[in-house]
């Protein structure tokens, strides 16, 4: 499932729950104010994660690169210095 289709389904389903209830106008807008609140909070954290994620992969990533350029350079001139003896 597409992480899209799922919060778009969340919406229309807190959006939908939200407007059968048998409350008040105002107290259906205090309601969807909290709950648009909540989702907000929610993505807030989720893409604080996903970015999270993002920098230490690129961190480890970029280390794993270096470790291997490092290798690569130490093994050619191991290899220039065998062939010019």
């Amino acid at each position: 499932m597409h992480l899209r289709t799922f919060i778009n389904g969340i919406l229309v389903g807190v959006l939908l729950g939200v407007l059968f209830a048998p409350e008040s106008g105002e107290e259906t807008r205090r309601k969807i104010s909290r709950r648009a609140q909540g989702i907000k909070d929610s993505y807030d954290d989720f893409a604080d994660n996903v970015s999270s994620t993002y920098s230490k992969v690129k961190d480890k990533t970029s280390d794993i690169v270096n470790r291997a350029k490092d290798k690569f350079g130490k093994t050619q001139d191991e290899t220039d210095s065998m062939y010019q003896a």
